[in-house]
């Protein structure tokens, strides 16, 4: 990831090198890609596993927080990149800043991930030979295919995640004439509300069950929000553009809360990643990084309230799926992440 961000800061313009620009700029978002294809489910499986048992909401909701961060910090970093520098030097050189600290601080945080232990449900695994070779795709589709339905659905309200944290500021701009940099200021006060909600959805979670409340109560929020809020944008103000962006933000923000966690409780250990991995990817690839794309085209077409029709059935057929869900969480000290994990348990008690 970091050295996508690095190869984008520092590629020469195409002025220079001519086709050779759009080409590191390819190989660069290809590096990106593959990285984040395995980063995001390792960090829900590595939170998870290393939470206490009572705490496994909390612990697994800290992964999209910190995506929120990172949305944050980039639109933060858009929105002052923007009001900064004029036109020219924005489209000449100042675009290129956010990279540049973007790959430097991936560089800190490989660092960091460096000295970090493993966790001890996966050790023991490894001990048992549970993890001796990688799950493969034929073993996930005999042995879990509702889990990777459910796990999919969990991750496709993307498509409204995408939406709101890429599109949202130019939506406004196309169809209000708003303010292309006001609109990444409000968009940040909202993403505010998101690294908050999160973590606090996540604890809840813990007392409460996860799939009573959550990601029910989410997908339920989005779908009853999601065209008036759009319509809303129609008014003028700031003020107007904040309250959208942020009440986007907060019934996102519940959704985002649980689902690592449950998708890391739906598997057992010796397919955990592989499992996550496969479902979310196919999801984000289908629906999340083309979501920005189906949207532009829907203004094009002089249907922008298209845009909310869209997300909406996405997220209601979710919710259909939602409630086929177990209901994974636990206030008891279980041992293992999935509630029947019985080798993953069997091999603790050995390492032990």
């Amino acid at each position: 990831m970091a050295l996508g961000a690095l190869i984008i800061a520092f590629t020469p313009p195409f002025e220079v090198i001519g086709y050779g620009a759009p080409v590191l700029f390819v190989i660069a978002r290809i590096l990106q890609g593959i990285s984040a294809g395995s980063e995001q489910q390792s960090a829900i499986a590595y939170m998870v596993e290393h939470a206490p048992a009572n705490r496994r909401g909390l612990f697994g909701s800290f992964t999209n927080m910190a995506s929120g961060l990172a949305t944050l910090a980039a639109t933060g970093a858009a929105a002052i990149v923007t009001s900064s520098f004029s036109p020219g030097a924005l489209a000449a050189w100042g675009w290129r800043i956010p990279f540049l600290v973007g790959g430097i601080l991936g560089v800190v945080g490989l660092l960091m991930r460096a000295r970090a232990d493993e966790s001890p449900e996966y050790e023991a695994s490894v001990l048992a030979k549970q993890k001796s070779a990688p799950a493969g795709l034929r073993e996930l589709l005999r042995n879990h295919p509702k889990a990777l339905l459910q796990a999919a659905a969990l991750s496709a309200p993307a498509v409204a995640y995408y939406t709101w944290a890429t599109f949202l500021p130019t939506y406004a701009n196309l169809t209000s004439g708003r303010d292309l940099s006001s609109t990444l200021a409000g968009s940040v006060i909202g993403l505010l509300l998101l690294v908050i909600v999160v973590p606090v959805c996540g604890s809840l979670s813990d007392r409460l069950g996860r799939r009573k409340i959550f990601p029910i109560v989410g997908a339920i929020g989005m779908i009853v929000l999601f065209y008036p809020l759009l319509l809303l944008l129609n008014q003028p103000g700031f003020g107007v553009y904040v309250i959208v962006s942020a009440s986007g933000w907060i019934v996102l923000g519940i959704w985002q809360s649980v689902y690592p966690t449950i998708q890391a409780e739906l598997f057992p250990a010796s397919v955990r990643v592989s499992g996550i991995g496969f479902a979310h990817q196919i999801v984000i690839a289908v629906f999340g990084g083309t979501a920005p794309l189906i949207a532009a085209a829907f203004v094009s077409a002089g249907h922008p309230m298209f845009v909310a029709l869209y997300m909406i059935v996405v997220v209601a057929l979710c919710l259909a799926v939602y409630f086929t869900l177990p209901e994974t969480g636990s206030r008891s000290n279980r041992t293992t992440v999935a509630p029947n994990d019985s080798a993953a348990a069997d091999a603790q008690l050995l390492h032990h």
